[in-house]
Parts: C-alpha cells; sequence; structure tokens
C-alpha cells in the first residue's frame, strides 16, 4: 500500500498526525513544499497522485538555476492532510521540529503519464505555484559508492525556461524565505506553539485497553469528592498527595483550540482562559489527536514544593515559582471514552503520554501509591492529604452519573482559595483532608492523616 511505510513510522494510538488514508483534491494535482528544521533543515517537496503525496527531502531546497542539480531523497508518500500543516513537531518524536509552508500549488506532467515516467526514473512536470513556476524534472540516479542502492536518490532540476534565473542572481529559498500561509519566518513559527502536529515511532494503541470505547468527547462534568478523616487500606487503592493548587480539567482535539473547565465543568472565560495560555500550550505537546485530562495547576518552588499562593506570578511568568500542570487523570483518549477503563489501566496511558514530553515543562504526572500510604506525612495538625481511588473503578460518574459526589472542600486559612485534590477524578472513593481544613461535608473529622 501506498501509505504503509507512513503508518508504520507513526503512533496513531498517540498522535495528533492523521492516519494515512488514500484520498484525493477535487483536481488531483496538488503539489507543496514544507521548510522542515528537524535534525537537518530541508524542504519537503510533496506532489500528489493517486490520492497520496509523493515525497522527496531536499537538504538545500529548490533553486531556479538550471545548473545547480538539487538532491532530492525520496521518502514514504505521506496522506493528503499533510500537505497545508505549518507549525511544530515536538522534539523527540519523529521528524521533532519547527515546519514552514513554503510553496504550494498546482502541478502536471509536461507529456505523458506521471506513473509511466516515475517507473522509468525521469518525471519531467510543470509547477504553478505561488513561488516556483515552469518546468522541472525529477531524475533517479544511483550512487555507485554505496554497497545498497535503495533507489530513493534523485535530482530535483530546473529546466531551462523563461522562469529559470541563475542563482548568484535570485537565490529562490533566501529572498523568498516567508511562509505563503501565514507570512511568518521560522523561527515566528517556532516560537508560537499553538500549532502542534504529533508524530512518533513509538506503537502505543488503545486495542487491548479494557473498556475503551468509540465515541465523541464529551465536555467535562467532573464531580466532586467526599472527605474522609482517615484513608482506606488495602491493595484495591492507589493513593496521592493533595498538592495545593487549582483543580483544571482540559479538551484538545485534532486541528482546533486547547479547552479549558474549572472544577465544576464550566469552560472558563476568555480572559481567565488568557491567563492560563501557558496551561494550554504545555496541553497541547500531549501527543494525541483528542484527550480530556484531569490535573492540578500549581506554582512550583524550588524546594520542591507547590504552594497555590504563587499561582497568579507562575501563571503570568513572573516570581521564583515554575508553572507546573499535575496531571491525575485521563478521561478521553484519541476519539476513546475511557469512562469504563479501570483507573490503573488509565494511570498508565497518561504516564505513557506524559513521558513523551520532551523536555517535560509545565506538564507533570501526578505520583501514586498502590495498596499502602505514602510515608514522611508530617505529624500533629497539617494541610496535607491524600485522595485515594479504587483502582478498578471505572470513571462513570465523570459523564454526569453521581457515584461518590462532595461538596467542595476549602481551606480555613484566609487568602488560601480552593484547596484542589489531587485525583479528583468521577471515581473518587475517599478523599483524606488534613486539619486546618474544613468542608461541607458532615461526615468530615479534623484529624490529621495518617501514614
Amino acid at each position: 500500500m501506498a501509505l504503509d511505510e507512513y503508518n508504520r513510522k507513526r503512533d496513531f494510538g498517540l498522535t495528533r498526525e492523521p492516519p494515512g488514508a488514500v484520498k484525493r483534491t477535487t483536481a488531483g494535482d496538488l503539489f507543496v513544499i514544507q521548510k522542515h528544521a528537524a535534525s537537518h533543515l530541508h524542504y519537503d517537496f510533496r506532489l500528489e497522485l493517486d490520492g497520496v503525496l509523493l515525497s522527496w527531502s531536499v537538504p538545500k531546497g529548490p533553486s531556479l538555476d538550471p545548473a545547480q542539480k538539487r538532491l532530492a531523497v525520496q521518502v514514504e508518500d505521506h496522506p493528503l492532510d499533510y500537505a497545508m500543516f505549518e507549525g511544530i513537531i515536538p522534539k523527540g518524536q519523529y521528524g521533532g521540529g519547527t515546519v514552514l509552508l513554503w510553496d504550494r500549488g498546482i502541478w502536471t506532467p509536461q507529456e505523458g503519464d506521471a506513473r509511466a515516467m516515475l517507473a522509468k526514473g525521469n518525471l519531467k512536470f510543470l509547477l504553478r505555484g505561488e513561488k516556483l513556476h515552469g518546468k522541472y524534472a525529477l531524475v533517479k540516479i544511483r550512487d555507485r559508492r554505496a554497497r545498497r542502492d535503495e533507489g530513493r536518490n534523485w535530482l530535483l532540476i530546473k529546466e531551462r525556461d523563461a522562469e529559470a534565473r541563475p542563482e548568484a542572481e535570485l537565490d529562490i529559498t533566501a529572498a523568498r524565505a516567508e511562509s505563503v500561509a501565514t507570512q511568518r519566518t521560522m523561527a515566528q513559527i517556532a516560537a508560537d506553539p499553538t500549532h502542534v502536529w504529533h508524530s512518533n515511532r513509538v506503537q502505543v494503541a488503545l486495542d487491548d485497553v479494557p473498556g475503551a470505547r468509540e465515541a465523541k468527547a464529551p465536555a467535562p462534568r467532573p464531580t466532586k469528592l467526599i472527605a474522609r478523616a482517615r484513608p482506606p487500606e488495602g491493595a484495591g487503592w492507589l493513593h496521592e498527595m493533595q498538592i495545593e493548587g487549582r483543580r483544571l480539567l482540559a479538551r484538545t482535539a485534532l486541528n482546533a483550540d486547547v479547552e479549558l473547565f474549572d472544577d465544576g465543568g464550566e469552560r472558563l472565560a476568555p480572559e481567565v482562559a488568557e491567563e492560563h495560555a501557558a496551561v494550554a500550550n504545555a496541553v497541547r505537546m500531549l501527543p494525541a489527536q483528542s484527550l480530556v485530562v484531569d490535573g492540578v495547576v500549581t506554582a512550583l518552588y524550588l524546594d520542591g514544593r507547590p504552594r497555590e499562593g504563587g499561582l497568579a506570578a507562575a501563571l503570568a511568568g513572573r516570581g521564583e515559582a515554575a508553572l507546573a500542570y499535575y496531571l491525575t487523570d485521563l478521561l478521553f483518549l484519541n476519539g476513546h471514552d475511557l469512562a469504563e477503563t479501570p483507573l490503573a489501566r488509565r494511570k498508565e496511558l497518561l504516564g505513557a503520554l506524559v513521558a513523551r514530553v520532551k523536555p517535560p515543562g509545565v506538564i507533570r504526572l501526578s505520583e501514586r501509591r498502590r495498596g499502602f500510604l505514602p510515608r514522611g506525612l508530617p505529624p500533629g495538625p497539617s494541610r496535607h492529604g491524600l485522595t485515594s481511588r479504587r483502582r478498578v473503578v471505572a470513571a462513570q460518574a465523570w459523564r454526569g452519573r453521581r457515584r461518590d459526589v462532595c461538596r467542595g472542600v476549602r481551606s480555613s486559612r484566609r487568602g488560601q482559595g480552593a484547596a484542589a485534590q489531587l485525583g479528583a477524578g468521577p471515581d473518587v472513593s475517599m478523599i483524606v483532608q488534613s486539619a486546618g481544613v474544613v468542608t461541607s461535608d458532615p461526615v468530615c473529622a479534623h484529624q490529621s492523616c495518617g501514614g
């Protein structure tokens, strides 16, 4: 199949990059050139044929000078959905770097059948783009020095016509370095994390994930937590430390803005969402086509302790604390509702996503303990607490079905704001809250949590 190699190199269980599917534009004659700063700067030259993009990597880019014969290494065919992408592929992923849409237009064979010319290793064609025009040729060459010639090396040559120019007179890649889509430079695109394209060779799929079912991403409807005096015991529980901060849910979709929601499931107002832009940009770096995550945004100080008091400064990029978004649960991934998936498996998937964000930056993974309680909790009255959840309980309530619904936990210390409960997913069975914190739940006892 034309897209087998493209699909083999990419992880569509954990990528926003579209799975390869053969299709075609209305005319079937698209060409694009994408400037790509990956491990080495090069230009990706792509011609639409038979529903895919035939692709060549051109290290020095195209030229208007017939004397300049540019090496073009044929790479895997790409799907048409790839054609108009401009943005960032995160570092550490296949093709990681910045992509600029350098030229686009239509192409036609000069004469005869394009497939027959390709088979002979000499494709002659006309380009009608925004930067490139006129006659060009792709000529296959053989590397006599190589022990094994895989037939991937071609030359991209500008043929002599009215559009030709000597390189000394006009270096087209230097003279016209801007994007044809946005008129931006590579540096400007690299500095803008709002368009991210994910690609990864590691195969992580949802085929064997119990309870995962295909669905559209619903609006997050997070339930709250029941407060209890002490944590449950036994191997069937996962325990996490409470993190002081603000609970925040995030939802992403292919080619869409990241949406942020508060602990009541309400979408953040535009001005508040703008204040949390750094969080949204960090979520974009998670390699997935679509997802819904739950977590706590906080200010992380040099001593390793998160404190909500410095959150406003951290969001604005000021002060000594760094911004951190601790992810506690994964509720939806790549077109699959994980509501019926056991918590432990959701945590594994979430860990796989976070591990692929390099460097981690704002995104962090909430640590958990299975079957026993974290040690080192301070004795006596303390503001520390735990969240305890059953390992095998599904996240049914996040879609609005009531399970253990708490009524909000507030700090008794003036000015502290809401004390976010780490791991506040809908399948929470108990939360242990330390002394100094009151709750509207009458069953909460004001004792410090035990170890």
